[in-house]
């Protein structure tokens, strides 16, 4: 595939070849995919001789296309999936809840410059709290001990935008101190109790 060389490429312990051709990254991705079908394992990244791509696969390949020897397909099981999104998002929970609880009290006082960065901080985490969420409940719903997470989520990003485009401080501070800091805090507890009681920060995979 590269360099007149055959690329080996490695996908769950099986060893391949691909021959050195630009179409060969297309057939390296339809490979990918029928290879981890119906396996449980989701493709997570790439491993190119030795530096590990997680974005913009096909871009760094071919950009690279004469001297990329070995190629490792990185696969994930669902349920390591899972256990990272939640562990991930119980995390940002913990260092976030404070800030926040700040944040609402600099706009009560009158928010700065950085006030609003922050917001806008916070909005972004919200979005990334959302896709969180809905990969976990997309998963094993029948298994979260709340429903209506990514629902909940979506409402209340849209009471923090609406209140961001009328500018009112005050009603910002309300949501930030009534809705979002203990909306955080119970999230915070229901995943890690998850985590707990699902074993996933033990899972081998």
């Amino acid at each position: 595939m590269f360099g007149g060389i055959n690329v080996q490429v490695k996908i769950l312990d099986q060893k391949y070849e691909l021959t050195n051709e630009q179409t060969a990254i297309g057939e390296l991705f339809s490979m990918i995919e029928e290879k981890l079908k119906s396996t449980g394992y989701i493709f997570t990244a790439l491993v190119v001789d030795g530096v590990e791509i997680e974005t913009d696969y096909a871009l760094y390949l071919s950009q690279r296309i004469n001297d990329i020897q070995e190629i490792e397909v990185v696969a994930k099981s669902f349920r390591t999936l899972m256990a990272e999104t939640m562990a991930s998002a119980a995390d940002y929970l913990e260092r976030a809840r404070p800030e926040v609880e700040n944040l609402s009290g600099e706009f009560y006082r009158g928010p700065t410059e950085e006030s609003w960065q922050k917001l806008g901080q916070l909005l972004e985490g919200l979005q990334w709290l959302i896709e969180a969420v809905s990969t976990v409940e997309n998963y094993q719903p029948e298994k979260l001990p709340a429903s209506g997470w990514e629902t909940e989520f979506e409402a209340k990003t849209k009471m923090l935008q609406e209140a961001l485009e009328n500018s009112d401080h005050v009603l910002l501070g309300d949501l930030l101190q009534y809705e979002i800091a203990p909306f955080f805090f119970t999230l915070e507890e229901e995943i890690k109790e998850l985590l707990k009681t699902e074993g996933c920060n033990n899972d081998p995979n």
